[in-house]
């Protein structure tokens, strides 16, 4: 291995050692300019059509789904409990739950993903009890527990027990049943989970302050097409009338806006530009808004969507507040936080979804950025964490030049594409490890980026800790 893929940094100090796995080599300082990447479909959507499946016992067909590892875990799940997962090709698969038998899902597929708490609803309807584990896993973004879940149901007639980190959930002879729910807070996952629970509960359930991003109004969709009574009302509400059974229907999942960013953002950080094909102008509306104040170009046709650094100069700096949909989302920051570095001024970024997710600034800082944090809200946007000690804001001055490194990537997907982004902008090699963590959301990223004009591969290797 040679000299330049020594000093890993992750922030834990890990001890020393060396161990052989796949590696991302990222050899930066190149501009992405005259090349053209195809865009998944949405990963945060397709998990949730395929926990969905579990409320009928006929078919269900799912086009375009995203050949990534989350999708994986989602199908790993489905099938643990029973349901039958065929794959017609890469991106078709068609499901059938009409034998199901479990309703206790494994310790292991719960440590995975935090997809697990949606299909207790499913499970209660069909068999009148659910036990999932508490350790749930997904991205190390915060404290993310799942009371919000737990109380909704409970809401809905569920009885709950947590013994020995097993969830014990059930429902006596009534089942699930109708209820007025008001959400502390927008979640999107808990918005799901309720809206599925609520298709076949008894009654009506009214869910208020709920998320309204794009993948929820598609999994609405999908339950509409399999018979459920729903309807979205103005200030964020939900109304859902239980009925007696849904039925198979056939779906195609939405483009991965949170890629197509990414992609984005990357062409922009090294002076270039990309098309995104064949992507349509709503997902991604609101992210040209914001590269256009930077000064960024872009144009929408029937090719898709093309993108472009200013001619002749640099991006502009930017004070950009992360809000719940259809504000600036919190997976969009990091990715945008190396534009920053790029851009011409002091930029300021204010987080207010997440109160732990700019600790990956300190990898950026190491690669030659100039970022600050900081406890205080540094915009006018509503913010839970106000006064309450959290890191959660920051400022970046621009530009800086990027130098490589190397790096385990961390267990939020999205900081895991912030480095690689970094990568493709700095002088000199760069090596991340840990790779399966990008898997789980971005598929074929090594091709995709080499289409761009990137110069990215795979290769064992190690990275030796100090």
């Amino acid at each position: 291995m040679q000299k330049n893929q020594k000093n890993l940094q992750n922030g834990k100090g890990e001890g020393s050692g060396m161990s052989v796995e796949q590696l991302i080599r990222i050899n930066g300082g190149r501009k992405l300019s005259g090349g053209k990447v195809s865009i998944a479909g949405s990963s945060n959507q397709v998990t949730k059509c395929i926990i969905a499946a579990l409320l009928t016992n006929e078919h269900i067909l799912i086009k375009n789904a995203p050949a990534v590892n989350e999708r994986k875990i989602a199908e790993e799940l489905f099938a643990y409990l029973g349901g039958r997962v065929e794959y017609l090709d890469e991106h078709t698969i068609r499901l059938c739950a009409n034998e199901v038998m479990k309703n206790k899902i494994s310790r292991e597929i719960c440590q995975k993903n935090r997809i697990s708490i949606l299909a207790v609803g499913p499970l209660l309807h069909r068999f009148g009890k659910a036990y999932i584990y508490a350790a749930l896993g997904g991205d190390k973004i915060g404290k993310r527990p799942v009371d919000f879940h737990i109380n909704g149901l409970i809401e809905m007639g569920a009885q709950v027990e947590l013994d020995d980190n097993l969830y014990h959930i059930s429902v006596d002879e009534k089942g699930l049943r109708g209820a007025h729910i008001v959400l502390p807070f927008p979640s999107v996952m808990t918005t799901e989970n309720l809206i599925i629970a609520a298709t076949l509960a008894k009654g009506r359930t009214v869910i208020e302050n709920a998320a309204i991003e794009p993948e929820v109004i598609e999994l609405v969709k999908m339950l509409q097409k399999m018979g459920a009574d729903i309807t979205m009302n103005a200030n964020r509400t939900y109304i859902i009338q239980g009925v007696d059974k849904l039925k198979g229907c056939e779906l195609r999942i939405m483009p991965d806006r949170n890629q197509a960013v990414s992609f984005a953002c990357a062409a922009l950080a090294t002076g270039g530009n990309v098309l995104l094909e064949k992507i349509p102008h709503d997902p991604l509306y609101s992210f040209l808004n914001y590269i256009q104040r930077m000064g960024a170009e872009f144009r929408v046709n029937s090719e898709g969507i093309f993108v472009s650094s200013p001619k002749g100069r640099r991006l502009k700096q930017s004070h950009i507040e992360v809000e719940v949909h259809p504000g600036f989302m919190t997976d969009w920051q990091q990715p945008f936080m190396v534009l920053f570095t790029q851009a011409d001024g002091i930029s300021i970024l204010h987080e207010t979804i997440f109160e732990d997710r700019l600790g990956y600034s300190h990898f950026l800082n190491s690669m030659g950025a100039n970022i600050n944090l900081f406890s205080t809200c540094l915009g006018e946007a509503p913010c839970r964490f106000k006064h309450k000690n959290h890191t959660h804001s920051a400022i970046i001055h621009g530009p800086t030049p990027l130098k490589g490194g190397n790096f385990r990537m961390p267990t939020d997907i999205r900081a895991g594409m912030c480095l690689v982004i970094a990568g493709l902008v700095g002088s000199g090699t760069t090596l991340l490890s840990n790779i399966q963590e990008i898997q789980r959301k971005y598929d074929n990223i090594v091709e995709k980026l080499n289409q761009m004009g990137a110069d990215v591969s795979i290769i064992q290797g190690s990275l030796t800790s100090v």
